[in-house]
Parts: structure tokens; C-alpha cells; sequence
């Protein structure tokens, strides 16, 4: 019976944890209005990463985890390695 339950709360987090699309946030009345515009621009930045036309690596400080869209020629996304200025990036190719 244990096994069951365990089974369905497994089932249930991972339906929960899937749901990421979350909705903007309402104007308030009496919220400030310099907090209603930080949170709409966390809002509306939520999914995106920075973008740059220079080669991050070796020029640009970030924590290690940080990803960064290098646009040039060849498109890259640049992931930093260790909290420095090292970038790993991995080629982004067109798939129709």
C-alpha cells in the first residue's frame, strides 16, 4: 500500500514541477510603481539570456553556470566554467 502512495506523490510532484509557464503580474494598487516595473522586466526577461557580438571567453566576467548567446557568424551559446572569465561554448545549428 506504502509503494502506491509513494508511486502517486512521485506522479503528482513531477506534473507540478512540469508546470513553468507562469503569468504576468497584476498591477497592484498599492504597490509602488518602480516595484510593479521590476517585476514585470523579471517577467518579461525570464526566459531569455544576454546577448553579445564579442567572444565572451577571456573578456567577460561571469558566474560559473551563467549562459550567454554569442551572435556572430556562427551562432554559439557560452556557458562559463569557472566563475572567471572562462566560456565553453557548443555551436547552435538550424534544424528545420
Amino acid at each position: 500500500m506504502k509503494i502506491w502512495i509513494l508511486i502517486f506523490l512521485i506522479l503528482l510532484t513531477t506534473l507540478v514541477a512540469n508546470a513553468d509557464n507562469i503569468p504576468a503580474p497584476p498591477p497592484l494598487k498599492d504597490m509602488p510603481v518602480e516595484l510593479q516595473h521590476y517585476l514585470r522586466s523579471i517577467y518579461e526577461n525570464l526566459h531569455r539570456l544576454p546577448v553579445t557580438t564579442t567572444n565572451p571567453n577571456g573578456s567577460r566576467e561571469g558566474k560559473k553556470g551563467d549562459m550567454v548567446l554569442y551572435d556572430s557568424t556562427n551562432n554559439y551559446l557560452m556557458i562559463n566554467t569557472d566563475s572567471s572569465t572562462t566560456w565553453s561554448g557548443a555551436q547552435l545549428i538550424f534544424v528545420p
